[in-house]
């Protein structure tokens, strides 16, 4: 439609050009192999070239200016019909929008309503076209009154088509919906006669029914999940956003952060939730920038502070991978010039799905207790303040505090908690390829107003990293107390996440070996902290080494194939924790297998095949004697619109 008008317009500004001839449903005069051949044959089948009686173009003949009047008419005519259609099409698609019901629905009112944005962006020089056929109305004034043209109706009608045009760029529909379908198959197998382990801490080749080794075909799962964002467009004002997820993948997985180490995956039943749903609006106080989202919001700090854990290490969303925390409350943000003070909090428990699945389970502590440790604390309600500001032009600060009440007391000896306070901060700084980071970050345990643990409960990191456009390497250190409790996701040990009484170095790196093969590799070296806890599983005699290794390749845009290796050894564990008969020696290894490939912008498929070696007498379990070698086989396909 665009290219229609410009060549329209291009044609009657020259048509004294001379064009030889010869054509079918062409003009027969013009060739096609001339260089104006498609503009004219989109022209006549358009209607705002006819030609001569005889049917010929005649390019060699200077048109005269009865005959330029015409072409302009015809411009002008197609141009009022164009806009008249877009205006009706956008009122239709409005309305059908207060009666979509289904998915198909949803995804046919998106195309329509793509296809015709596309149609309006493309009206976005159409300003300058209409001021040209303007010029070219009083220009051949004469010619077109003698043709019967009101011409001072034209030029009013070119005017107001101007101001049509304006409007339908800026108009858009009153609510936007987006959103994904993901459906995921999960299937384990046993070898050698053993239950195999994934990385989730979740059993794998597991019989639903006898509880024996099986195979891939009888220990499978298929999931399915729909999310539907719906959001408003307005520019000005308060603006609204919620989602709404159907599906079983929630409930199969147990929660988004309840690992269950030593048990199968079982298909969950289909639940309902609205995962966010808020009102946002931006104000001023007192001459200082404020906004606040109030619903149910999403917030988190820092790893070592306030993060989701991912606790689905073989299902890829961004909804679930965010690393928010969601509560019914608000979110208040306070704008001093380049600093920011974000108060936040609500209610975190009762946030379920139909089936009664919370939609993420907020606790601290050591998650998939496979050696122990202080126990976990389920949150209730949040309240916190979140500073952030900027350190000259390479470095930030991000300070916070936070007040947690808990849903159950935890006990702690003699003695039980049911509040916590954590607060800390961390400082980041970018020199050039550099890149310098830490933080620290204390926990205190309350019962009620008082005091119930305050000793052993920091938290540290620091690091240093140097990276180019083909390499990059970091390297760290950190240490974590044995009584740190933070609703954080600062790691992975085997199995468990979150672990405490630890300190160690950290180091990871990556080389693009080509534009297209890539090479990663880390390691962690850590030793117990203390030996006053016994319950972490670690003593100042104990070891963790961590190593991981990875390539990956890019065959080509749509097609990605992977392979890594991941090695965990846990040497000399506490064996206070349990009798001493068991082994105090431990590893958790993996290697895994994936492809990738691109179906589309917006689907993809991946395929990923995981074998365990795992051998730890400490690891809870449904039986297998401390030995897991099976293997995990995922599918998954991710479709958004």
């Amino acid at each position: 439609m665009k290219r229609t008008l410009k060549y329209a317009l291009s044609a009657v500004l020259t048509a004294a050009i001379v064009m030889p001839a010869l054509a079918t449903d062409n003009f027969p005069d013009v060739p096609d192999n001339h260089w104006a051949f498609e503009a004219l044959q989109r022209l006549k089948k358009d209607g705002l070239l006819v030609g001569y009686p005889d049917g010929l173009f005649r390019g060699n003949r200077p048109a005269s200016r009865y005959e330029l009047a015409v072409a302009i008419h015809a411009c002008y005519t197609n141009l009022k019909s164009v806009t008249d259609g877009l205006d009706s099409q956008i009122k239709a698609l409005s309305d059908k929008l207060n009666g979509v019901a289904t998915t198909a629905d949803v995804q046919n009112l998106r195309d329509a309503m793509t296809a015709l944005q596309n149609e309006v962006n493309g009206m976005k020089s159409y300003g300058d076209d209409i001021a040209q056929l303007k010029k070219l109305a009083a220009t051949f004034e004469k010619e077109l009154q003698s043709l019967g043209v009101d011409v001072e109706a034209l030029k009013k009608d070119l005017g107001d088509l101007a101001d049509r045009v304006k409007k339908l760029e800026a108009k858009k529909p009153t609510v936007n919906i987006s959103g994904d379908v993901n459906l995921l198959m999960i299937g384990g197998n046993s070898r050698s006669g053993n239950f195999g382990i994934d990385q989730d801490g979740k059993l794998n080749g597991v019989n639903p029914v006898t509880k024996g080794v099986a195979g891939l075909t009888t220990d499978l799962s298929t999931l399915e999940e729909g999310a539907f964002t719906f959001s408003s467009t307005n520019t000005e004002g308060p603006k609204w956003k919620g989602t709404l997820v159907v599906g079983n993948i929630l409930d199969t997985f147990g929660g988004q952060n309840n690992l269950s180490s030593g048990k199968p995956y079982v298909n969950g039943g289909t639940s309902v939730y609205l995962q966010d749903f808020s009102v946002k609006f931006d104000s001023s106080i007192v001459g200082l920038g404020f906004n606040a989202e109030l619903g149910r919001v999403g917030y988190k700090v820092s790893p070592y502070i306030l993060q989701r854990l991912d606790t689905t290490s073989y299902f890829s969303n961004e909804r679930w991978d965010d690393g928010l925390y969601r509560f019914d409350g608000g979110i208040l943000g306070f704008n001093f010039g380049t600093t920011k003070l974000n108060v936040f909090g609500g209610n975190n428990d009762n946030i379920t799905a139909t089936s009664g699945m919370p939609i993420n389970t907020f606790t601290t502590g050591p998650v998939n207790g496979a050696f122990g440790g202080i126990g976990t604390l389920q949150i209730d309600r949040t309240l916190g303040v979140n500073l952030t500001t900027p350190l000259t032009s390479n470095g930030s600060l991000n300070l916070a505090y936070l007040w947690l009440d808990g849903l159950t007391p935890l006990a702690i000896g003699a003695n039980t908690a049911n509040r916590l306070a954590v607060y800390g901060g961390d400082l980041n700084f970018t020199f050039g390829k550099f890149n310098v980071s830490g933080g620290y970050s204390k926990s205190d345990l309350d019962n009620n107003t008082s005091n119930v643990n305050n000793q052993d409960d920091a938290a540290w990191n620091a690091k240093i990293g140097y990276s180019t456009h083909k390499w990059g390497l970091t390297g760290g250190y950190r240490e974590v107390d044995a009584n740190y409790l933070a609703p954080g996701d600062w790691g992975r040990l085997g199995v468990q996440r979150d672990p405490t009484n630890i300190k160690g170095w950290q180091v990871d790196g990556h080389y693009n070996l080509t534009h297209k093969l890539k090479l990663t590799a880390s390691g962690e070296f850590d030793k117990g902290l203390s030996d006053a806890y016994p319950t972490s599983g670690f003593n100042t005699g104990s070891k963790i080494n961590t190593y991981t290794v990875g390539l990956a390749y890019q065959v080509n845009p749509n097609l990605s194939l992977s392979v890594g290796y991941e090695d965990t050894e846990f040497i000399s564990l506490d064996p206070s924790v349990v009798t001493t008969s068991l082994n105090t020696d431990a590893s958790y290894k993996w290697t895994t297998f994936g492809i990738g490939y691109g179906l589309s912008d917006t689907a993809k498929l991946t395929i990923q095949y995981q074998v365990s070696d795992v051998s730890n007498e400490y690891q809870v379990t449904a039986g297998g004697g401390g030995r897991f070698t099976g293997g995990l086989l995922t599918t998954q396909l991710s479709i958004k619109f």
